[in-house]
């Protein structure tokens, strides 16, 4: 071989890799979720339930998404794991599109099924403790296919909180003398 022709391959070679860089730097972004970034803070706000089967329970979440970021927050779909006492118990989906302003928060409902049967294996002993402590993991979509962003929050809540408060009233009582 002559350096003439290991000159050509060197040549050859280099143009090849060129060529290759910014493709590979194409999909290192994409796997590595380059559009992504944390997803607004999930904070759970209220709980309705609509419908009941033997094994399922639908259940409507009032959620309140937080956008601590700058810039506006723009969302077009979501899926919410629920999680109560670390029990996996359901799933809410929604295609709605949601922008969540920059430094602002705003409420989303999500209609979540909830297994009965993973509920009744935890029902007594979150009536026992008077409290529960509930999760959610939650991945919200973006305008393109690369564009996902997840946010998981945690919390508890007291049975107490939703006992009213004794009445008391200015009445007179009644007394047998």
């Amino acid at each position: 071989m002559n350096a003439n022709h290991i000159n050509r391959v060197t040549i050859a070679m280099m143009k090849v890799i060129m060529k290759t860089i910014p493709l590979l730097m194409a999909v290192a972004a994409l796997l590595t979720g380059c559009g992504g970034g944390p997803g607004p803070s999930v904070n759970l706000v209220s709980v309705s339930f609509k419908d009941a089967t033997a094994l399922e329970t639908t259940a409507v979440f009032t959620l309140r998404l937080s956008n601590e970021q700058p810039e506006p927050v723009e969302m077009n779909g979501s899926v919410h794991k629920i999680f109560l006492n670390g029990l996996y118990v359901g799933k809410g989906l929604s295609d709605a599109t949601v922008t969540v302003p920059r430094l602002s928060t705003v409420t989303n409902d999500v209609t979540v099924h909830l297994s009965n049967l993973a509920l009744a294996t935890r029902l007594k002993a979150v009536i026992e403790a008077k409290r529960f402590d509930y999760r959610v993991q939650s991945t919200f979509f973006g305008k393109s296919w690369t564009d996902r962003r997840t946010s998981e929050t945690e919390g508890k809540l007291e049975l107490n909180d939703f006992v009213p408060a004794s009445e008391t009233t200015n009445a007179p009582t009644s007394e047998i003398r």
